[in-house]
């Protein structure tokens, strides 16, 4: 076999594969109309949007400055024949409807997440107001068998994948001994309203201290499995690569690592020469935040900033720090630590072959006129 030849071959595999993997959910009711690659139907729309992390002012984002993240088309369901499906390795597989949901006891609380992308100093990040009722009751309704092992999160929406032309779904998945400790959420309205088509109308997945990408948009179906999940957006993307002595270990991305970021840094409004204002945000998926702290020297010496305490610990604290500075350069570095004891790192790890998870101190340069 010829170059050539064999580089179609791999090509067609791997086309089938992924054509192969797509969900029977695909041709469920909930669709609006299929569409030719037999996917459903769905409209472009604003994929990619941060949040101007400079203008942040109020604890919870505006629905309309929440970051945006998405990979496929933006799908149109219709409310009245919406159906939710649980299924796998349960007693009694369900079909809920809005109508079903909305009948369980409510939820809501406000939780920060960030996509696993976003940059040192970056906009993927927000923090809203969360209503809906309880994931976690609605997989125990069907009664998980034993051996369970995670719950799939199957989204409505398909597509063209970004990078490779082959029709898939958008599907991650989250071990059941996770989704049973936290307050999983099946989301309906976010600051108050419902969900936007951007966010996920009419239902999403909202898991609180877990990467964006584990809140799942437009959510369709939750199958509970006993086999690690090896769909395409969990093995194919959003996977972290370390280099270690052995070779190269794949790292699961999940829990949200602590980090803390600058909004603003400025002459301190009093007019006194020499003092500075710097403020900005800080977020764990690993417990509350406990400290955060300024340097205006590289790191070598440590400063405390102020902050509020959150209203639960899944959610960003707004923190704020003066100090004075003489003239000159400085290197001004923050790092926050959370109540697990995890501590920002100063600098990125050399070893890390991925551009997720990016966690380490943000950087500024301060010069301070003579």
């Amino acid at each position: 076999m010829s170059p050539s030849d064999r580089r179609r071959f791999l090509s067609a595999a791997a086309k089938a594969a992924l054509l192969a993997a797509v969900p029977q959910a695909l041709r469920g009711t909930a669709w609006s109309s299929p569409g030719k690659l037999g996917v459903p139907a769905g409209a472009s729309a604003e994929k990619i949007r941060g949040f101007d992390f400079e203008k942040l002012d109020t604890f919870l984002t505006p629905t309309e400055k929440f970051f945006l993240r998405s990979h496929l088309e933006i799908p149109t369901l219709r409310p009245e024949a919406f159906r939710l499906k649980v299924g796998g390795h349960v007693e009694r597989p369900a079909v809920w409807s809005l109508a079903d949901l909305e009948r369980l006891p409510r939820l809501e609380m406000p939780a920060t997440f960030e996509c696993s992308g976003s940059a040192v100093g970056g906009g993927m990040i927000s923090t809203a107001q969360w209503s809906g009722v309880s994931l976690v009751e609605v997989v125990e309704r069907s009664r998980p068998t034993t051996g369970a092992l995670e719950v799939v999160m199957e989204g409505a929406d398909a597509g063209l994948d970004e990078l490779v032309p082959v029709p898939v779904q958008f599907a991650r998945s989250v071990p059941l001994v996770v989704l049973r400790k936290m307050p999983a959420m099946l989301v309906m309205q976010m600051n108050g309203k419902p969900l936007l088509p951007v966010h996920g109308y009419p239902l999403r997945v909202v898991l609180p201290g877990l990467y964006g990408v584990q809140n799942v948009k437009w959510l369709i179906g939750l199958t509970v499995v006993d086999q690690p999940y090896e769909g395409f957006y969990q093995t194919q993307r959003y996977v972290g690569l370390e280099r270690v002595p052995q070779g190269v270990r794949m790292e699961e991305i999940l829990r949200q690592r602590v980090k803390s970021q600058i909004a603003r840094l400025a002459p301190d409004a009093s007019g006194k020469k020499g003092e500075y204002l710097i403020d900005g945000a800080a977020w764990s998926g690993s417990g509350a935040i406990t400290r955060v702290e300024m340097s205006a020297d590289g790191g070598r010496r440590w400063e405390q900033a102020t902050f509020s305490p959150a209203p639960n610990e899944h959610s960003w604290v707004l923190w704020s720090h003066r100090f004075q500075a003489a003239p000159g350069s400085h290197e001004i570095l923050v790092r926050a630590t959370d109540a697990s004891g995890q501590t920002q790192p100063l600098q990125r790890d050399p070893g890390i072959l991925t551009g997720y998870v990016n966690n380490w101190c943000e950087r500024r340069t301060l010069n301070v006129p003579s």
